[in-house]
C-alpha cells in the first residue's frame, strides 16, 4: 500500500513539474488543409477556362499542350478537354480542374503559383502572360469565393 501511494505521489509531482515547466508555444495560424481549395467547378468552365486558361495571351495559351502536357514535367497539366463541360465535370475536365486548383492558393490569391507565374512574379517558361493585379487576379479571387 505504501509503495502504491509513493508511486502516486511521484506521478503527481512529475506531472505537475511537466505541466508547469512547459510554456505556450505560438505556432502561428493553422494552415489550410491540403486540397481544401476547391472552388466552383461551374465557375471554372464558364469563366476561368475561357477568360484565363484558354485565352490567347499574345499568341500563348495556358492550354497549349506544348507547354503543359503530361510529358512536360510541369506541375500544372492543362490539355484542352474534348468532352462538353457539364456538372458533374467529366473526367477530362476534372483532370484540368484539379491541376489548375492545385496551383491556386485560396487564402492568398495574389501569391498563388497560378497567378504569380502568369504575371511574371515567379519564373514561368511561357514568360509573362498577364499584368500583376489585372483582370485575371480579380477573376481568380471571384472563383476562389464561388462555391
Amino acid at each position: 500500500m505504501a509503495a502504491g501511494m509513493r508511486r502516486l505521489g511521484i506521478s503527481f509531482i512529475l506531472g505537475a513539474a511537466f505541466v508547469s515547466g512547459c510554456g505556450t508555444v505560438d505556432l502561428g495560424p493553422t494552415p489550410a488543409d491540403i486540397n481544401t481549395c476547391r472552388p466552383s467547378q461551374q465557375f471554372f468552365y464558364q469563366r476561368v477556362w475561357p477568360e484565363f486558361i484558354d485565352k490567347d495571351h499574345g499568341g500563348k495559351k495556358c492550354s497549349d499542350a506544348r507547354c503543359h502536357d503530361a510529358s512536360s514535367g510541369r506541375e500544372m497539366i492543362v490539355v484542352t478537354p474534348t468532352s462538353a463541360a457539364t456538372l458533374p465535370l467529366p473526367e477530362d475536365w476534372m483532370r484540368v480542374y484539379r491541376s489548375v486548383t492545385g496551383q491556386l492558393q485560396c487564402t492568398s490569391i495574389a501569391e498563388s503559383p497560378l497567378l504569380a507565374r502568369a504575371d511574371g512574379r515567379k519564373t514561368h517558361g511561357g514568360g509573362k502572360l498577364v499584368e500583376p493585379g489585372g483582370p485575371e487576379s480579380v477573376l481568380l479571387r471571384m472563383w476562389a469565393e464561388a462555391k
